[in-house]
Parts: C-alpha cells; structure tokens; sequence
C-alpha cells in the first residue's frame, strides 16, 4: 500500500508541474474550508474543462483521516445567469479520491462533483461550492456524500 501512496503522490507532482508551464492563470492554488480542510488546486485545460482537486483532513476524525482528490470539470455556459458583478459558472465532472486513514489501507473511490464557481471582476480570485457524491470501490464498497466550500487564487 505504501507503493501505491507514494505513486499517486509522485503522479500528482508530475501533473501539476507539467500542466503549470502552459499560460498565465491556467493555475489556481487556494483553500478548502469544509470537508475536507486543506488546500485546493485549478489547473485550467480550456475555458470550459479544467483538472481539479484537493488535498486535506477531515476534522471530525481529529486528523486521522486525509483524502486527496483530483477530478476532471466541465463548465458550463453562464449566459442564462444574470449578476450584477463578477462571473458565475456551475460545473460537473469526473474523479477519483483517495482515503489515507490511520486504522486502514488506502481506499479508492469514484468522485462526481458538481457545484458553482464564482471568480470575482478584476481580481485572480475565484470562490467555489460543491457537492460530490462518491462510490469508495475498495473494501467495504459503500456509497457516500461530501461537500466543500474552498477560494483559489489564480497565477
């Protein structure tokens, strides 16, 4: 188990450091506020598909849980909503999230989040809401729901 930690480890470094080389706020790096509570990573692909993900703890556990995400998102056309300011765009996708918990080996789930990015007029500064039902696929197979509420600066 310790292999597959240390491989998913290096494969997040890899991906994060390759896809950063392409353009000026293709890259997001922010906060995780509920659920897990850590850090947050947007690695824009176009203006409608992004990487995204996070790593952090669960406080309810006492820090004994932790979980890294990453996800593919979709965003989708924002015409139909009306604000007076800033820009807001709901978006769904695909992922995986990796349990790493004291009292067990590393469990492996199917994440599907949607929710609502808001990313505020003339500023790298993005705010975001999500749901993410998802199917843990290791032993016990069981089914579940998180949500998180995270800020990403954008570089």
């Amino acid at each position: 188990m310790k292999k597959l930690t240390f491989s998913i480890v290096v494969l997040s470094i890899v991906s994060l450091t390759s896809l950063n080389s392409f353009a000026q706020e293709k890259l997001g790096i922010g906060g995780e506020l509920i659920s897990p509570v850590g850090l947050s990573y947007k690695i824009s692909i176009n203006e409608k598909s992004a990487i995204t993900g996070a790593f952090g703890f669960f406080l309810s556990d006492g820090f004994n849980n932790a979980i890294l995400e990453t996800n593919y998102t979709l965003y989708r056309d924002n015409e139909n909503i009306n604000i007076g300011s800033g820009q807001l765009h709901p978006y769904f996708g695909g992922g995986l999230a990796f349990n790493f918990a004291t009292s067990s080996d590393v469990s492996v789930a199917l994440r599907v989040p949607f929710g609502i990015e808001y990313k505020i007029d003339s500023t790298p500064i993005e705010i975001y809401m999500d749901v993410g039902p998802y199917l843990v696929l290791t032993d016990p197979l069981s089914f579940s729901l998180d949500s998180s509420l995270g800020f990403r600066y954008r570089f």
